[in-house]
């Protein structure tokens, strides 16, 4: 629904209806009565002609109310946490800094649902706050969003909301680099004074010092009474050791201001530079660790609230949970990203619910073409640039070429990662300069591969497989469509007539030393060193006043600098490699998640298959992360009793590898299983243990009393914890299933935990009525006289080699009800969510019984009818020597009347495959 052509029926609708007039949906919906009657249409019309409303009929006015209804029904927010501290109420003044915001989102086309959400979530985080936290102490909380999700945007609303109700003095903590912190804090500027009439004046403070001549930085002459005044002022600060001691004295220098100032903090990216990284056994904190808690647990302030906000909590922001520390004791809300988000889940898929990747935009970096470019980038290959990367550079000037086709003007960029250090950036951008200059001056030769890759990516990826993906996306009718290969051509043509620095170059001065744009290519490296004679080498994109003719064209080589924060504009084209074992990192490295709004057909991602792999296991974490948080606000859980689940939990603890070298690969921790639920993907060709998995299974399911059959599946209840824990020892897992490989691990917390789960509940799922499959005296697998058909599966091409295949899911989500003896719903049946189906286990009393389901997968040979049934085009039959035996395990997860033993002390075993040598990528000092 058009936010803008509705703005005032949205308005009426929800400041004076719904927050004024405290009238219900169905008060609203049935303002005007009954459609069609003279009463009705008087009644519209007499709200016309006061110019309250636009609309002319009941129709559209009962369209505009259920939309709103169903946005707000959806958008209940998830939060950890106790009783609300006060009663602040969202603002309904036409100038109030929450309402011009809230408008300012609705001029920029945001969706009525994303802006419903900020509304929301803003409103249920500053419920936790405190305008008085001088006997409580500091309110500290922690907002969890995704990559590139709009987590500014919804800082900006909280802090709008906030300068509404009484708060008068805002800290951004901003990253560590300095440009991107002005980044942000123009951004948020611009946010707050978006029409430059609102009740509150806004005074940007920067760069505040007691040494500091600046008449801005004079504290004595701020108005910070708020009864009195209406200023607001705000500080985004580096997370810098000298810039918040600095920022801090200032603040304290005048004690009868500091005690008027209701201060919230808002620390973006909270998992970077603010944890205490020193053993928190010893006294002493990391440097700016120890700055913020001097800062929020400061006595001197009238108030202080914390608020961390980050994408990645796994990471050790949760390190510590002591009421001194900054962890955040008070809430943890999570932010639900837009319709239109393009994220993990979105481009990687996830495996549980099994969600196929929806976004197919990964193309493969060989391990060749890899291993060509680290030798590339150190100097040990003079060679041209691999074909992959030659490929990402031709997608890169077909979007430029084609997305100026369609008159987009803003900038187009691609991204190039190949490692940290400055010296393999500049071999690299070289490199990509040289083969742009061979482009022009073999475009003849060259336009050929180009068309090729052009032909097959708008059959790969069509304009409705991504409408079809991306369900309820917002704007569906200004997708574009892929333009004629002519017209591709034409401006591939004009592309390459243009000569020297106006074909490529970096960003050039004008007289006056401002930055000059063309309409070739601007080839930039973004890092600490970048510096040329009369030219700009690092990112900057042009404004409204130096905007070229055409949308102007960057690709950015570059390390750390494009790891936090920094946004890539019109992002179509990113060669990345993997060149860190911190998931953490990987993921904040992946400019390609957000919002590609009028080019949502054209980013393609180039990575290599370590970087692949590591991704789909993010994608996967990163949803139990958050789908746990929802199970435990149910559960009525507190953040202080969820730390531990998080510190202990065994993915919290895989996704932080660190070490550098093989030989560390194992980590001692203290493990907690309950909740885990997991299946077997990965499977080896290895004879010896796929003979010995269906020897094992066959005399596991032997050895168990005679199983109920209903249907296709045996079910044995009541199965002793001790002989499932025999036959998962013996079980052999292949070493690139991360989770499933730790299963050593699982099986001394089961034996810690037996008492609390003494049986388990054992499934063999196969196919067809399994009655009628009598075993005969030549079949080999004979279960209980049965001789079950084996399940069908087929591996993921790009995702399997020659030795390991990835069959991407393995179970079918109504077996994890199949051991419930009651009969179940229709819907219930149907239930694919794992969070769905725990709920339905706990309803039927199951909710405490482990399970173990059995899958024997038949070998892959199949015939060229069943070939004719593959519809995917990414996958193949698995052609194994042998059948395969494949497990899924759930545990029962924690409530507050279960509770597991966590202190388990085992090693995680991690295959050395997953791990990469950071020094080749890492610079010692940036």
């Amino acid at each position: 629904m058009d936010a803008i052509k509705y703005e005032r029926e949205i308005e009426y609708i929800e400041t004076t209806l719904r927050e004024k007039e405290k009238l219900s949906w169905e008060e609203i919906r049935n303002k005007f009565g009954n459609s069609g009657t003279e009463e009705s249409q008087m009644k519209i019309n007499v709200l016309k002609d006061m110019s309250v409303i636009n609309i002319s009929s009941v129709e559209e006015w009962v369209e505009i109310v259920d939309y709103l209804m169903s946005i707000d029904k959806n958008s209940r927010v998830v939060k950890l946490g106790e009783a609300t501290k006060n009663n602040v109420k969202i603002p309904t003044e036409k100038y109030s800094a929450w309402k011009l915001y809230e408008n300012s989102l609705r001029n920029k086309k945001w969706s009525l649902k994303s802006i419903a959400s900020i509304k929301q979530t803003s409103f249920q985080i500053l419920q936790h706050l405190s305008t008085d936290t001088s006997e409580t102490g500091a309110v500290k909380g922690l907002v969890i969003g995704n990559v590139q999700s709009g987590k500014t945007a919804n800082m900006a609303g909280l802090m709008a909301m906030a300068a509404d109700n009484g708060f008068n003095y805002f800290i951004v903590l901003s990253g560590v680099i300095e440009n991107l912190r002005q980044q942000t804090s123009t951004r948020l500027f611009n946010d707050m004074n978006s029409s430059g009439r609102g009740n509150l004046h806004w005074i940007q403070v920067d760069k505040p010092s007691l040494s500091s001549s600046n008449p801005g930085h004079q504290l004595e002459k701020f108005q910070l009474d708020v009864e009195k005044s209406k200023n607001r002022y705000f500080t985004v600060s580096l997370k810098n050791k000298s810039r918040l001691q600095s920022l801090i004295k200032w603040l304290k220098s005048d004690p009868n201001k500091a005690k008027q100032m209701k201060i919230l903090i808002i620390d973006d990216e909270a998992d970077q530079a603010s944890i205490n990284t020193k053993n928190i056994e010893e006294e002493t904190n990391s440097a700016i660790n120890e700055q913020l808690l001097d800062l929020v647990n400061s006595k001197v302030f009238g108030s202080v609230n914390y608020i961390a906000y980050t994408a990645t909590p796994f990471a050790n922001i949760l390190n510590e949970t002591s009421k001194e520390s900054l962890y955040p004791k008070d809430f943890i809300t999570l932010l639900e990203p837009s319709e239109d988000y393009m994220g993990p889940k979105e481009i990687f898929g996830i495996e549980s619910p099994e969600t196929h990747p929806k976004i197919n935009i990964i193309r493969e970096i060989t391990n060749e073409d890899k291993i060509d470019v680290e030798e590339l980038q150190q100097g040990e290959n003079c060679t041209d640039l691999p074909q992959s990367f030659k490929d990402s550079i031709h997608w890169y000037l077909i979007t430029v070429a084609g997305m100026r086709a369609l008159n987009y003007k803003k900038p187009i960029t691609m991204l190039v990662h190949t490692s940290f250090k400055i010296s393999h950036h500049q071999i690299i951008a070289k490199k990509i300069e040289e083969y742009l200059i061979e482009i022009k001056n073999n475009f003849s030769k060259i336009i050929k591969d180009i068309k090729v890759l052009y032909e097959n990516e708008i059959i790969d990826f069509k304009k409705n497989t991504f409408i079809e993906a991306m369900k309820g996306y917002s704007t569906i009718e200004e997708i574009p469509d892929y333009p004629s290969w002519e017209e591709i051509e034409r401006y591939l043509i004009r592309l390459v007539r243009y000569d020297g620095k106006e074909y490529v170059s970096h960003i050039l001065l004008g007289e006056e030393g401002e930055p000059k744009y063309h309409n070739g290519i601007h080839l930039t490296i973004d890092n600490s060193k970048s510096k040329a004679d009369n030219q700009i080498v690092r990112l900057v994109y042009p404004t409204g006043k130096n905007m070229p003719t055409h949308a102007p064209a960057f690709i950015v080589v570059g390390g750390n600098t494009l790891s936090r924060g920094l946004t890539l504009e019109g992002l179509t084209s990113t060669y990345f490699l993997r060149t860190t074992n911190q998931a953490d990192t990987l993921l904040q490295m992946a400019r390609w998640f957000g919002y590609r709004k009028g080019y949502e057909i054209f980013p393609r991602v180039w990575l290599d298959v370590s970087a692949n792999q590591r991704f789909e296991f993010i994608s996967q974490i990163n949803e139990e992360l958050r789908r746990e948080i929802k199970n435990y606000e149910e559960n009525g859980l507190t953040p202080l009793e969820y730390a531990p689940k998080v510190k202990q939990s065994p993915d919290r603890k895989l996704i932080r590898i660190t070490s550098s070298n093989k030989s560390q690969s194992a980590e001692e921790t203290d493990f907690n299983f309950a909740g885990f639920n997991s299946q077997t993907i990965y499977f080896e060709r290895n004879e010896i243990d796929l003979q010995n998995n269906l020897s094992q299974a066959r005399k596991f399911m032997n050895s168990l009393k005679t199983p109920k059959i209903n249907n296709s599946k045996m079910i044995w209840n009541n199965v002793p914890s001790e002989a499932v824990k025999e036959f998962l020892e013996n079980y052999k897992v292949c070493n690139m299933d991360i989770k499933m490989s730790n299963l050593p691990n699982l099986l001394n917390w089961l034996e810690e935990n037996e008492n609390k789960l003494p049986s388990w509940n054992v499934i063999y799922s196969s196919v067809g009525e399994i009655k009628n499959q009598k075993a005969t005296e030549e079949d080999s697998w004979n279960i209980h006289g049965y001789s079950p058909k084996a399940s069908k599966r087929t591996q993921l091409k790009n995702r399997s080699t020659e030795e390991i295949s990835n069959i991407g899911v393995l179970r079918v989500p109504s077996d994890l009800l199949s051991d419930i003896d009651e009969e179940l719903t229709q819907e219930e049946k149907g239930s694919a969510k794992v969070e769905d189906i725990q709920k339905i286990r706990e309803k039927y009393g199951y909710a405490n019984i482990p399970q173990l389901i059995i899958y024997k997968v038949d070998k892959g040979t199949l015939s060229k009818e069943e070939l004719a049934t593959i519809k995917s085009k990414n996958r193949e039959p698995l052609n194994f020597t042998h059948d395969i035996i494949g497990l899924n395990i759930m545990i029962p997860g924690e409530t507050r009347k279960t509770q597991f033993s966590t202190y388990v002390s085992a090693n995680i075993k991690i295959a050395e495959n997953q791990f990469i040598d950071e020094s080749k990528y890492l610079e010692e000092e940036e």
